[in-house]
């Protein structure tokens, strides 16, 4: 096991009733990869309720929270985005987004947490990994049931610019939030998100009915 991936946590929205489904809309979709630093000129992110149709006729309001989650992608206020650029985070863009409600109105002032870069830092020797030779080619990303880190690459980082990170090579990377973002995003009480401690994740989990990360 490694000893730095109980300092670790991945961020989800816990899977009730009120959760937010989230997606970009038809411009941002063509600009979102992974990995990719996106350009100002082209303006900020936009996201919207993926289920707003159906919530509109249903006259269901979700209550937006103060953190937007979607996989590997979070949306923050502006007090987080002031904590996070204390700190040099290796291939971290913070780039401009806003999210239309079902109302139409803009939230402006989030940030998108981009990464433009990840760290390869998995334990390729004791992470389970999904080797399909049929669909697997060398280069390709790793599909990965069980991540290990390997403590080596990431000890080698000063801890303040893994603060937070996205592993390299990995298909459908997680976000990966340092115990001392943790401390902060509890101590502000922000709401729409909890955390899972690395070690203790299990791949799926997060699926299941009204799961809550406990």
């Amino acid at each position: 096991m490694s000893e730095l991936q109980q300092e670790y946590y991945i961020p989800f929205r816990a899977n009730t009733k009120d959760k937010l489904f989230i997606n970009t809309d038809e411009k941002s979709s063509r600009r979102y990869y992974h990995y990719r630093k996106f350009n100002l000129a082209d303006g900020p992110m936009v996201y919207l309720n993926n289920y707003k149709e159906e919530n509109l006729k249903l006259g269901i309001k979700t209550v937006l929270p103060d953190i937007f989650l979607d996989f590997g992608a979070m949306i923050i206020p502006k007090a987080f985005i002031v904590f996070l650029r204390q700190f040099d985070i290796y291939g971290l863009q913070l780039f401009p987004t806003i999210y239309i409600d079902d109302d139409e109105k803009w939230h402006e002032n989030l940030w998108l947490v981009n990464f433009f870069e990840g760290i390869d830092c998995i334990d390729k020797q004791k992470s389970e990994i999904d080797y399909d030779p049929d669909l697997w080619d060398e280069g390709d990303r790793l599909i990965v049931d069980n991540t290990i880190f390997d403590d080596s690459v990431l000890r080698a980082i000063p801890e303040e610019q893994r603060l937070i990170f996205k592993m390299a090579n990995v298909n459908m990377p997680h976000l990966y939030c340092h115990q001392r973002v943790v401390d902060y995003v509890r101590q502000q009480k922000y709401t729409g998100i909890i955390f899972v401690k690395a070690s203790d994740y299990i791949d799926g989990m997060e699926n299941q009915p009204d799961w809550t990360g406990e």
